[in-house]
């Protein structure tokens, strides 16, 4: 699952690492879930997530994934701009 995130008060990079990292870890520790920062890493306003997480079948990460974006809409102010998911 890749999310994209803006954020349009961050105004420096600490801010947004921060605010990554307390998304990455909140992200790990509820679901259990590989998670890193993907992508746009040198702009202060756009972040890019990406976790992996198994499933035994397709309604399971369906589901998974609904409660991730769940999650990161009660977890983060950031804004939630585009969400993927890829299931294989």
């Amino acid at each position: 699952m890749t999310l994209t995130f803006r954020a349009p008060w961050c105004k420096s990079l600490k801010d947004k690492r921060s605010l990554v990292k307390r998304l990455v870890m909140g992200l790990r520790h509820q679901f259990n879930a590989s998670v890193c920062e993907s992508g746009h890493q040198q702009m202060l306003t756009l972040m890019e997530i990406q976790l992996a997480m198994l499933a035994f079948d397709r309604a399971q990460a369906d589901s998974m994934g609904e409660q991730v974006l769940r999650f990161v809409e009660r977890a983060t102010e950031a804004e939630l701009v585009d969400s993927q998911v890829e299931i294989r």
